[in-house]
């Protein structure tokens, strides 16, 4: 009816605390860089759990956090940097700590993950170079082998000549008399 005001209640918006919400994530990665391998799993498992069930940022962020860190089973840098790619696909829905916090994993993974690749390269570039070297030393071998076995023989051929020449020479003075 007219004149009669309906007093309606609104909830406040939660006030969300970045700060509170960084250190949450902190102190899951705290907790997994220092937990045994019973722990990591836990951790492992369970943040990949609520991101199966409920892929919200907050839980895509925790998980992709937790596969980015080096040093336990689950580690997945590649999957970690496709999360948070994706996660920031989408910047209207990550808190401004959690994007400058993302940002900062992705920057991390992509210099691990490029030093990595040069690393295989370097270690393609040392193998081939240790094939190389080998393969010169082998065929130096084999033809140190090879000059090894001309020279047995020719010696074998000398000591032969060397005794038709002495029995040779000893038949002769014998005959002198």
């Amino acid at each position: 009816p007219s004149g009669v005001l309906t007093r309606i209640s609104i909830a406040p918006a939660p006030v969300i605390d970045d700060g509170q919400i960084i250190a949450e994530y902190l102190g899951t990665l705290d907790r997994l860089g220092r937990g045994g391998t019973a722990v990591q799993a836990e951790i492992l498992e369970t943040t990949r759990a609520a991101y199966l069930v409920d892929p919200s940022t907050r839980n895509r962020l925790t998980y992709s956090f937790v596969l980015a860190v080096p040093g336990h089973a689950g580690t997945d840098s590649d999957g970690a940097r496709r999360l948070l790619g994706e996660a920031l696909a989408t910047p209207e829905t990550l808190l401004k700590s959690e994007r400058a916090l993302a940002e900062l994993m992705v920057r991390e993974l992509d210099a691990r993950l490029t030093l990595t690749q040069e690393n295989a390269a370097l270690r393609s570039d040392t193998t081939t170079g240790e094939r190389d070297r080998i393969a010169s030393l082998n065929r130096r071998l084999q033809q140190e082998t090879a000059e090894k076995e001309r020279l047995r023989r020719e010696l074998q051929e000398a000591r032969a000549k060397l005794e038709a020449i002495a029995a040779l020479e000893g038949g002769a003075n014998e005959r002198k008399p």
